[in-house]
């Protein structure tokens, strides 16, 4: 358990209702800003890795009648 969850669980029983919504916030924050900071890593390298190289696309256009 994190100091932070203790210290919201520490006040909530001392009848802090504010100080355990505000622990509980920020801790949920810190959570969801790490999330989004390991989609964007994961969408960056998902774009490099699907880079392809170029292909010839070379149509044969000599059909014999």
């Amino acid at each position: 358990m994190t100091d932070n969850i203790r210290d919201a669980i520490v006040a909530l029983q001392n009848g802090d209702s504010s100080v355990f919504k505000s622990v509980v916030q920020d801790s949920l924050m810190n959570k969801a800003m790490d999330a989004i900071q390991i989609q964007r890593i994961s969408a960056g390298q998902s774009m490099f890795d699907e880079v392809e190289e170029p292909q010839d696309n070379e149509v044969d256009t000599d059909e014999e009648v």
